[in-house]
């Protein structure tokens, strides 16, 4: 899970253009935060569901991103909202994850999309 961690954290510095260490500890907490709160979001009942995918991956870092961006917002006046493709992120590991949680192998959900 480190490399996973440390990929990831790489990934968020060249996707939000940031050289250098000065903000590494403050995007690793953005993004555990980002992970626990998509984990809150979706489930927390099946053992390595999150790991090595990249839906999830991406959703955090999405968050964590927005988070990033969003920081020094505090005033009630403007408000920041999510990207939508957080929200579609989240609804499709939604589905994946209940779809798992069934035992359901036979690559379709009820709805008839292929996984």
């Amino acid at each position: 899970m480190a490399d996973e961690t440390d990929e990831l954290l790489d990934d968020l510095k060249l996707s939000l253009r940031i050289d250098g260490d000065d903000d590494d500890s403050l995007l690793n907490r953005l993004l555990s935060a980002a992970r626990s709160n998509i984990v809150g979001k979706v489930g927390n009942n099946i053992t390595g569901f999150y790991d090595h995918n990249d839906e999830f991956n991406w959703a955090v870092m999405l968050l964590a991103s927005h988070w990033y961006i969003n920081r020094s917002a505090t005033d009630d006046v403007e408000r920041y909202e999510t990207p939508i493709a957080l929200e579609d992120l989240t609804l499709s590991l939604k589905e994946l994850y209940l779809v798992a949680e069934r035992g359901v192998d036979d690559g379709q959900t009820d709805s008839g999309i292929s996984i």
